[in-house]
């Protein structure tokens, strides 16, 4: 689980300041205000540990290479009016986040690193600091393109060389791990900690893919649901397929059909589903999903936009294994407000009882209005929510966290949360006023 997040000079944000992370996490705030920039960050470094380019201290992505996100240059990530701070130099780009394993007795860690524009308009790493529980390291950019290292619990720096620049911002050259000697096995084991950590992640953008008429199975569950919710029904169809033989051989209910009947059961709630129904045509590897509802089936193509853009969401939380940290942009699109409420019960729920960490950029109000009723019910514990506004305040973003009571009351209550309900209301009666001594006049 992510427990803080950090940056610095990253595009909008001057600096979030230590934004503190929950196993449910909910990021309101106004269009362009920020809020998608502090989930592109988190992708910023998966994608750059996953590349196979060494080279590259941050990969920002391109439209080529099917990367999650594409941020251009060094340029254009750089806030264009950062400063100097406590942490990092006006020119500097800063991440930090924190993690903690939810198994009981492993440590968790911490990833800092600071990043300076390279040649054409790259990165270069300046400083990185990967620690957890007495392993751990700290790299230091220092004259012509030279590195130190200092192991965790090290008393002295190496000596220095460009040969020591950490890769990916995360992994060593073997001329670095052998001129540590004794010290490499503090710093060798940080990295697959932080691999695991980022490995963990499930992304879903803010708009998922359309529904098919049809789609073509390999007859495998997914390795995952992609980026766009691609492979969500993939991973639909396999679980469904896996209830259906159990059926027909009369076998009990294997565990791989879970995720489709949590679909059945989430879908009913949200009342977009009273069932679905896959089927394969003739003997092909072409399958359709199909809908249900009082009693009539319809393919997936033929019924709401709003089903298949919600559909993703809900795989990918009944896809998530324990651990698993789901990000999902604008999950309430397409939603009618009873839909997006029964959101916020589905995120509850999983993040309880299967251990998932749910961190959610949306604009629907009726997600948090039930996000509080749970924490009323003590559904969901205060310090399992953390809740933050982001609203603009000239040219940088501003996060404000939202404090929520043990009986769900929100304190402070941003300005224009969701608009002035109270203004349109004096508007809305201002012109009845006006409208009805019109018609009295003319009467």
């Amino acid at each position: 689980m992510l427990t803080h997040l950090k940056l610095n000079n990253f595009k909008i944000w001057r600096s979030t300041g230590q934004m503190q992370l929950a196993p449910l996490t909910l990021v309101f705030g106004t269009n362009s205000s920020g809020k998608s920039s502090l989930i592109q960050s988190l992708l910023l470094l998966r994608q750059t540990v996953k590349s196979q380019d060494t080279s590259l201290d941050l990969n920002f992505g391109s439209p080529d290479s099917n990367d999650s996100v594409v941020l251009g240059q060094f340029a254009d990530v750089l806030c264009r009016h950062g400063a100097a701070t406590g942490i990092v130099k006006a020119k500097q780009i800063g991440i930090e986040f924190g993690w903690q394993p939810r198994e009981p007795g492993v440590a968790g860690g911490t990833f800092t690193a600071k990043y300076v524009q390279g040649q054409g308009g790259s990165a270069d790493l300046a400083y990185l600091r990967i620690g957890s529980a007495g392993r751990g390291f700290t790299a230091q950019l220092g004259r012509h393109g030279a590195y130190k290292l200092l192991p965790e619990n090290a008393r002295y720096w190496s000596k220095q060389s460009p040969t020591f620049k950490p890769q990916r911002s995360f992994s060593f050259s073997d001329s670095a791990v052998k001129a540590l000697g004794g010290d490499a096995d503090r710093v060798l084991s940080v990295g697959p900690m932080l691999l695991a950590e980022l490995g963990r992640f499930i992304y879903l953008g803010p708009v998922r893919r359309l529904a098919q008429r049809d789609y073509i199975w390999n007859g495998r569950m997914p390795g995952s649901i992609g980026d766009d919710g691609a492979q969500a029904v993939d991973a639909l169809i396999a679980s469904g397929v896996a209830k259906q033989v159990a059926a027909k051989r009369g076998l009990p209910v294997p565990a791989a059909a879970a995720l489709f009947n949590g679909a059945i059961h989430w879908l009913s709630r949200m009342g977009l589903a009273d069932d679905l129904q896959v089927r394969q045509l003739g003997r092909s590897a072409r399958y359709e999903v199909l809908v249900v509802n009082n009693g009539e089936a319809s393919n997936l193509k033929d019924v709401g936009v709003g089903v298949s853009q919600v559909l993703p969401v809900v795989v990918a939380a009944l896809f998530a294994e324990r651990g698993s940290i789901v990000m999902v942009e604008e999950p309430e699109s397409h939603l009618h407000p009873v839909a997006q409420t029964e959101l916020a019960e589905m995120l509850a729920s999983v993040s309880r009882d299967r251990g998932v960490q749910f961190i959610v950029e949306t604009h629907s109000e009726h997600l948090l209005r039930r996000m509080q009723t749970l924490v009323a019910r003590e559904t969901v514990k205060t310090e399992d929510l953390r809740m933050y506004f982001v609203e603009r305040e000239g040219n940088i973003a501003k996060l404000q966290a939202l404090d929520v009571d043990v009986f769900g009351t929100i304190r402070p209550w941003p300005e224009h949360f969701f608009g002035d309900s109270a203004g349109e209301a004096r508007e809305q009666a201002k012109a009845r006023a006006e409208r009805m001594k019109r018609v009295v006049s003319n009467a």
